[in-house]
């Protein structure tokens, strides 16, 4: 299966649809990763304790440091560096590149036969406007073969009741735990804020069950999620 993942930042892969993706890649499937932004806002709102380093970093400094620790996710994986699609729009910009981002993912997603994207209703400007490329590239395309795969980080917005039953529940065990905790390991940049580090080590120790949610085409517009 030809799989398509719109990521905002570079980390949002671990904390969206990395328990999946691990089986995902176990399974064979042909993967390719969509980093929206360049994550350049990372330490923009100051309302954290952050490493000394950090008051010496230019915003295009944070973003090459993100930028490449999204490469080296990619390299963790195993998936082939051609099939990471960088799309380097300023992090934080929302709906300023909404239009710009549909016309340039529209020939990357072509023959997807699952599109991974963050919930609707989003808290998150970057996380709602990636869904908003993300749907509407594939209504520009008409993909109504594609399965439409739905994360819905915690900390931005949870899946509604009324797709239940679209809605499904994977246990993460202690190997993967280990996985994922190897994996966050790559993102420094995150481990240079004091509290928000402390809070995503947390969430990857202790929360040991993710929610999925699967629609189709015709669901589009149907679900607060979706």
């Amino acid at each position: 299966m030809k799989i398509y993942i719109f990521e905002p930042h570079p980390d949002d892969l671990l904390f969206g649809p990395g328990p999946i993706l691990l089986d995902w890649i176990n399974e064979g499937h042909e993967i390719h990763v969509i980093t929206i932004t360049d994550g350049r806002a990372c330490y923009r709102s100051g309302q954290d304790i952050y490493s000394d380093d950090v008051a010496g970093m230019t915003e295009d400094d944070v973003a090459e440091m993100r930028i490449n620790e999204a490469k080296q996710a990619i390299e963790f994986l195993g998936i082939p560096q051609n099939h990471h699609h960088l799309l380097r729009f300023h992090d934080a910009d929302g709906q300023k590149y909404v239009p710009e981002a549909i016309e340039k993912v529209k020939p990357l997603i072509k023959d997807a036969e699952r599109l991974v994207f963050p919930s609707d209703n989003n808290s998150h400007v970057d996380h709602q406007a990636t869904h908003d490329i993300a749907v509407n590239a594939a209504k520009a395309l008409k993909l109504k073969d594609a399965e439409y795969f739905i994360y819905a980080i915690p900390s931005y917005v949870r899946f509604s009741e009324d797709s239940i039953k679209k809605q499904f529940n994977i246990k993460i065990g202690e190997e993967k735990a280990k996985q994922l905790m190897e994996w966050y390991q790559i993102y420094k940049s995150q481990q240079k804020i004091k509290f928000t580090n402390k809070m995503y080590l947390s969430f990857l120790r202790n929360v040991r069950e993710r929610t999925y949610a699967i629609f189709n085409y015709d669901d589009i517009g149907k679900y607060k999620n979706f």
